[in-house]
């Protein structure tokens, strides 16, 4: 099930998101104040306790789950809070507010460790209504197909989206200077081909970069001007602390930092808030992952029911 699923378009959606008619005199106006995303940057900071995260991953591997890691638990984890608190999907284009009708995720991956190693991205896309085996699986046939001991040019199993970026890097900058300029227009006014927006990295719902897996903290990472991509979050390295617990036994307990970008034209700070405080819980507690959500929740986007939607 997609979000918004079943909803038909009514002049001014796009095909990739519908537009939010319910906003108040603020949500109206700001966009327009703030026209571009680095104007309506908001950074947040999160520290999570993996302790128990930690176990559940290692009892995992050994039975249902052998490729189980703490990135499967954070993808899943954050597109279950875009489940529970659907307007964390939302993004701005030509300062209108649209609610976005599918759940779509990135990361890049390393094809090696190395100074001269190449990246390539992977951009999974995920229901609502999926449990950690359907995320678990759906990375995994992405990054299970990536061939690290080759460029990203030679791999035959190059993804879409490598295989435009290949076709890109051969252009002559004026013309790639023109392309993206034409990308950028067409995009604004929702007339993007589909194509270019399904495999493009940019038009996700959330992108993730694993700071930790090379040795660094989180980092604040800024959101693209192109695209529709309006929350990034950034893992850092993981930390042990030694602390007591209130019957003054000293406890081994892990944490994570996590610093995320979001785009404060798309909702509140009390909503970012309430899909922060989902998502910390799914990963503190990741066995509510194991099934489907009870309750699906849709984003309010009209003044009153509109027959369709």
């Amino acid at each position: 099930m997609k979000p918004h699923e079943g909803r038909k378009r009514r002049w001014g959606d796009r095909y990739d998101g519908f537009r939010v008619r319910n906003l108040d005199p603020m949500g109206l106006v700001v966009p327009y104040i703030m026209p571009k995303k680095y104007d309506s940057w908001v950074l947040f900071e999160a520290s999570i306790e993996l302790t128990k995260t930690e176990k559940f991953i290692r009892e995992m591997r050994k039975t249902e789950f052998p490729t189980l890691t703490l990135y499967h638990i954070i993808f899943a984890a954050l597109s279950r809070a875009m489940v529970d608190v659907p307007e964390m999907n939302r993004f701005v284009k030509n300062c209108r507010i649209y609610s976005r009708n599918h759940i779509k995720a990135a990361m890049v991956v390393m094809k090696g460790m190395r100074k001269d190693s190449e990246r390539t991205i992977i951009t999974p896309e995920f229901e609502c209504d999926d449990a950690l085996r359907d995320f678990v699986e759906k990375i995994d046939k992405l990054t299970g197909a990536i061939d690290k001991n080759v460029k990203v040019r030679e791999d035959k199993n190059k993804n879409s989206f490598d295989v435009l970026e290949v076709a890109l890097s051969s252009v002559p900058s004026v013309l790639l200077k023109c392309f993206v300029g034409l990308m950028m227009f067409l995009d604004n006014h929702g007339l993007m081909p589909k194509a270019v927006n399904r495999l493009s990295p940019f038009h996700s719902s959330f992108f993730i970069t694993n700071m930790g897996s090379i040795g660094l903290d989180a980092v604040y990472h800024h959101i693209y001007e192109f695209g529709t991509l309006s929350l990034f979050t950034s893992i850092g390295k993981k930390e042990v602390r030694y602390e007591p617990d209130g019957k003054g036994t000293v406890r081994r307990r892990v944490y994570v930092k996590m610093q995320t970008v979001v785009d404060e034209r798309t909702t509140d700070g009390h909503i970012y808030a309430l899909g922060f405080k989902a998502m910390k819980r799914y990963i503190m507690n990741p066995e509510l992952l194991l099934s489907p959500p009870e309750n699906i929740v849709f984003d309010v986007i009209d003044k009153k029911n509109v027959k369709g939607s």
